[in-house]
């Protein structure tokens, strides 16, 4: 056992005071190895302790002042590595890069192996010496750069401290300024609060100022001055003074009392003037050729404002101003269509009267002592023709009396009545959009309703009289005419009328329009039951007394009559024209039946009926309308019809034995077991006189139908109606005999073919 002396310690620290135990040595050197904060000059004396410190734990093996077994050294290594602070303490060192490099392990193998502490001390106390030495010098190498770096540091912290005082100097001097604005903003929002007060007693004064003080310029205007330009703006003024003086009635304004007689004295200065000015202006409407239109929008107009004074200020002397106005321009009206009515009826052209229906007989149209048939001044009554242009035509239509008088020019009443319609649309509209715009009150203008009705209620008054003429001068024509077609013109007219009254917007004329339908719609009723009845009381031996197989005139009238409706009805599908037209229909078919009884033989009766039926399609076939189409689909069918009857009757006197062997042998099971005599004969027959046959079929035909395309028409389906017989013929001829030799051989269907080719 080595001994090893516990209270020398040769190399320990100065500084420190002798540990007593050993216990205090552990602890002094874990709080020596735990030290971080030391900077690197005082780290090597630091170390030195720790050595120092170690070779007082461990003990100094020449020391005698008490003596240790390895066990029990061993033991106190356990116990001193064991320790938490000593674990730290190791810990920190590694972490420090300590060159002491003593870690658990070299501790133990030191202790273990027998090394000397005190040397293995002083051997890390060199190392610690050398690396302090090392630093030392590289401290002495960047000694400059510190010192540099001192003075920049030095002159940093000297313009800092300048900065430092300036900004404080600044803040001083934002803080005055900061004072003196918050004064001048107190003081610019007592002058704002002053000024605002200022300028609203200053609107108030002018508003006082402007309401009842009276200009000598204006009162010397109203009293004194003509009525001009000028005059309507003092009007304005003064108007607007009385305005504001009413509204401030119930103010006390002591002034108000002292202007409020002299505003009055003005006020029915003015409306004096405005009265008499507008009454003269009013009698010059009466002058003889006065351009009614020309005074109201230069004159009236211009100044409608003295007519709104009087309204607001002299109700008495605006109702005088309307009423002179109401009786004057009724009377223009009135008088100048009366005399225009009076020129055109001159102009009338007679189109029918009460013998033009569709059932009566031309002779009734014969003159009493001539017997020649009676040629007005008119177009055909039922034909539409040109008269459809006043539909067409965008022009206006006005016409002009005095020039059709000179050139002695006439016109069917249709024309007139859109003459006569026309211009009075004209003239109300112009009368209802002066009468809005004049007569409404200043406040109703912004109503469009209110001032509609104002000025509805003034035209009533001005056209009433005028509208009354023109209605008793169509009912007058109206019942006396006889004219389906014009009346129908007349109708559409009249829609017309109303959609270029309702693209105006102007409603003044919707009663008038009305009225006029009822007076038109009933008498186009009653003139078709007018032909109707004609057509039910006609005797068709007298209409048909020449016995002509060709078109008759009923029927051509018709034909034009239902060609005028349908055109007029494009667009519209009137259901009542629809229903009279095929009344019309029913009964024309009906008398053309009756007229063909007339006939002996039935072959004539169907050629009469065909030749009419065919009349009335070919005048239909030339509209291409769509209010065409039944009419056209219902005559062709029966004209197919006729047509099919016919040609049996024209093929029965030359085919008959063939004809009646084809049908009676196609319903009888048994005709393969006919004698051949039969089919012989037949055949016979046939190759005898089927060539004279087709021409004195071609000769009928062409003789019966004066219109060609009808008869080619009914040709062509007559010798078809012949070859498919003939062919039936054939087929049951082969069916008997099949390829036996008989001693009658038929004519091939080819020869006949080419034969009939021949008629095309």
């Amino acid at each position: 056992m080595a001994a090893i002396d516990a209270n020398e310690n040769p190399s320990g620290p100065t500084n420190l005071p002798p540990p007593t135990t050993t216990a205090e040595k552990g602890d002094r050197l874990v709080a020596t190895l735990l030290e971080e904060d030391l900077p690197e000059t005082e780290r090597g004396a630091a170390d030195t302790n720790v050595a120092n410190l170690l070779d007082t734990v461990l003990g100094d093996p020449d020391s005698t002042s008490y003596e240790l077994t390895f066990d029990e050294v061993d033991d106190r290594i356990s116990e001193f590595q064991e320790d938490t602070l000593v674990k730290q303490a190791f810990a920190k060192v590694g972490k420090r890069e300590l060159k002491l490099n003593l870690t658990t392990t070299q501790l133990h193998t030191v202790c273990w192996k027998g090394v000397d502490l005190r040397e293995y001390a002083k051997q890390i106390e060199s190392e610690l010496d050398e690396i302090e030495h090392l630093h030392v010098l590289d401290y002495v190498k960047q000694s400059r750069s510190l010192v540099d770096l001192h003075s920049q540091i030095q002159t940093c912290d000297q313009i800092l401290e300048n900065m430092e005082k300036l900004l404080s100097g600044f803040q001083a001097d934002l803080g005055n300024i900061s004072a003196e604005i918050e004064t001048l903003q107190e003081q610019s929002q007592t002058m704002n609060i002053k000024l605002k007060n200022r300028t609203a007693m200053q609107q108030m004064l002018n508003s006082v100022f402007n309401g009842i003080v009276l200009s000598p310029d204006l009162i010397r205007k109203i009293s004194e001055g003509e009525v001009n330009e000028f005059f309507l703006q003092h009007l304005a003024d003064l108007n607007a003074k009385m305005t504001y003086v009413k509204n401030q009635q119930g103010r006390h304004i002591h002034s108000l009392k002292d202007v409020g007689p002299e505003l009055e004295r003005l006020r029915l200065k003015a409306a004096e003037k405005s009265r008499d000015f507008l009454l003269k202006k009013i009698e010059s409407l009466k002058a003889p050729n006065t351009n009614i239109a020309i005074i109201q929008q230069n004159i009236l107009l211009k100044y409608k404002e003295l007519y709104s004074f009087l309204l607001e200020r002299y109700m008495e002397a605006a109702a005088e101003i309307r009423q002179n106005y109401v009786n004057t321009v009724s009377n223009y009206y009135l008088a100048s269509f009366d005399k225009y009515i009076k020129s055109l009826l001159k102009l009338q052209m007679v189109i029918a009267d009460k013998l033009d229906l569709i059932g009566y007989e031309e002779s009734a149209k014969r003159g009493l002592f001539t017997g020649k048939l009676v040629l007005k001044d008119k177009t055909n009554v039922f034909t539409l023709g040109d008269r459809l242009q006043v539909l067409t035509n965008p022009d206006p239509g006005i016409i002009l009396t005095h020039v059709a008088e000179d050139q002695n020019m006439k016109f069917a009443y249709e024309a007139i009545f859109k003459s006569m319609n026309r211009l009075m649309m004209d003239n109300a509209c112009s009368e209802y959009i002066f009468t809005l715009d004049f007569f409404a009150a200043p406040k109703s203008r912004q109503n469009r309703m209110f001032a509609g009705e104002t000025a509805s209620a003034i035209f009533v008054e001005i056209f009433d009289p005028t509208l009354k003429l023109l209605t008793a001068t169509f009912k007058q024509h109206v019942d006396n005419s006889f004219d389906a077609v014009g009346i129908l013109l007349c109708i559409r007219l009249n829609s017309q009328n109303i959609r270029i009254m309702q693209k105006r917007r102007i409603p003044c004329l919707e009663n008038f329009t009305n009225a006029i339908n009822m007076l038109l719609w009933p008498r186009f009723q009653a003139i078709m039951d007018m032909h109707i009845e004609s057509l039910k009381k006609a005797v068709a031996s007298k209409l048909i007394s020449s016995k002509d197989v060709h078109p008759h005139y009923v029927t051509r009238r018709y034909a034009e009559l239902a060609a005028s409706i349908l055109t007029l009805n494009q667009g519209y599908d009137d259901a009542l024209l629809n229903n009279s037209l095929l009344r019309v229909r029913s009964e024309v078919e009906s008398l053309l039946i009756r007229m063909s009884g007339e006939f002996a033989d039935k072959k004539s009766r169907l050629v009469f009926l065909i030749n009419n039926f065919d009349l009335v399609a070919t005048i239909l076939s030339e509209h291409a309308a769509a209010s065409f189409d039944q009419e056209k689909a219902y005559f062709n069918a029966t004209l197919d019809n006729k047509t099919a009857e016919y040609v049996e009757e024209e093929l029965r006197p030359h085919f008959l034995e063939l004809m009646a062997f084809v049908t009676r042998s196609e319903a009888d099971p048994g005709v393969l077991s006919y004698d051949p005599d039969k089919f012989e004969k037949v055949a016979t027959s046939f190759n005898n006189s089927w060539k004279a046959a087709l021409t004195s079929i071609n000769g009928s035909v062409m003789q019966s139908f004066p219109n060609f395309q009808n008869g080619a028409r009914i040709l062509h389906g007559a010798f078809t109606q012949m070859l498919l017989y003939y062919k039936r013929f054939l087929t049951l001829w082969e069916k008997r005999f099949g390829n036996k030799k008989q001693r009658v051989q038929p004519i091939g269907m080819q020869s006949v073919m080419v034969e009939i080719k021949k008629f095309r």
